[in-house]
């Protein structure tokens, strides 16, 4: 099994790096949809720093911090257009 993977092209060990990474994403979009805003890091609301609640945050519209990741949202636009199709 070694003599095998030592001898395969870099650009076929590339591709399959990238396939796992890829399936690895896409596994943890279906599983965990949602991200923490980048913004308020999952709070919902920009601090002073004194401690106090300053404003609700803009990026991510006051919900509770969670923003759909880009994957996810790749797969719904997908759904969306295979269920029109369909």
């Amino acid at each position: 099994m070694r003599d095998l993977i030592g001898k395969a092209p870099w650009q076929v060990m590339l591709a399959l790096v990238v396939i796992a990474v890829l399936f690895c994403y896409g596994v943890d979009c279906w599983w965990r949809e949602w991200k923490h805003c980048w913004c308020c890091k999952g709070s919902a609301r920009h601090y002073r720093s004194d401690g106090r609640v300053f404003r609700d945050c803009w990026w991510c519209r006051r919900t509770p911090g969670r923003k759909l990741r880009v994957g996810r949202k790749l797969w719904n636009r997908f759904a969306k257009v295979r269920k029109a199709s369909a």
